[in-house]
């Protein structure tokens, strides 16, 4: 098993919605200033992924953003977030692409939003195009919050769980 599964894997073509029965001061909340920037986040982080760039995964969080990725870890800046993948990008996560898809995007706010995924980590030779296809594992679910700065989101909180069964 490959250590350090942590990518939002939120990808794909998909449009962030509300979630259905929250609270009532939350129905019909927008996140600004679109909702499809808020699914650009996992868009930039994957192709900073699949080119193995620490420094681009890392800009993906605010400068203090928090991550949990899969192993464990405890990482509390951008410059930690980079330094950890700096390592894994040279070591088991070589080679290594990420697939993946939303589940929910809930907004708190026109500024802050929650978004739950599934994806899978893609070992050198892999073809999986779907999450559910990556085996057991591979598979990871994701849980962060992105907040707007400017006109563009970052994650601010990243927590990751490989699926074992």
């Amino acid at each position: 098993m490959i250590p350090a599964v942590s990518l939002v894997v939120l990808a794909g073509a998909a449009t962030a919605a509300n979630a259905s029965g929250e609270s009532e001061d939350l129905a019909g909340l927008s996140c600004s200033p679109t909702q499809t920037a808020i699914t650009d986040v996992p868009h930039r982080l994957f192709d900073a992924w699949n080119r193995g760039d620490a420094a681009g995964v890392a800009a993906q969080f605010t400068t203090d953003g928090h991550m949990i990725p899969s192993n464990g870890s405890y990482l509390t800046s951008r410059t930690a977030i980079a330094s950890f993948y700096t390592s894994a990008f040279a070591g088991p996560l070589k080679d290594t692409r990420m697939i993946g898809r939303p589940l929910t995007v809930r907004c708190l706010s026109s500024t802050t939003a929650v978004i739950d995924g599934l994806g899978g980590l893609l070992k050198p030779g892999d073809t999986y195009t779907d999450p559910d296809q990556v085996p057991i594992g591979q598979r990871i679910i994701v849980s962060w919050t992105a907040v707007r700065v400017g006109n563009t989101y970052y994650m601010k909180e990243f927590q990751s769980t490989s699926i074992q069964g």
